[in-house]
């Protein structure tokens, strides 16, 4: 009887997790939660000084060896970032100086302000 009893909790359970799990694809993401689209994660806009590394009007990149950016916990690096409007980069040229605004989440950053120094 108790192989009986075993038997018929398994199949139970082989019938409950496939609807459990299907059920788990339909609950909405948390508020800032690394599950979401980004969307509901909070904007940040942080401030940085750095040097242009490289330009890319085509893809509308900049690449920047920026100092550490507090407001994101960021230390010193070279990153590529992508530039919310092209115009941006009229103008600026590698081995400039330049003070820039980021907008964004920690992860996907974009500038949205660019200003070479002298």
């Amino acid at each position: 009887m108790s192989q009986l009893n075993s038997l018929l909790v398994a199949l139970g359970l082989s019938l409950v997790f496939p609807a459990l799990a299907d059920g788990m694809n339909e609950m909405p993401p948390m508020q800032g939660s690394a599950m979401g689209n980004g969307a509901e994660m909070t904007s940040k806009m942080a401030h940085g000084i750095g040097t242009v590394k490289g330009v890319d009007t085509k893809k509308g990149t900049i690449t920047l060896a920026h100092q550490p950016i507090k407001e994101l916990n960021w230390p010193a690096m070279t990153m590529t970032f992508k530039v919310a409007k092209s115009e941006l980069l009229n103008g600026v040229t590698v081995g400039q100086h330049v003070n820039f605004t980021l907008q964004g989440n920690d992860m996907n950053p974009v500038v949205t302000a660019i200003s070479v120094t002298k």
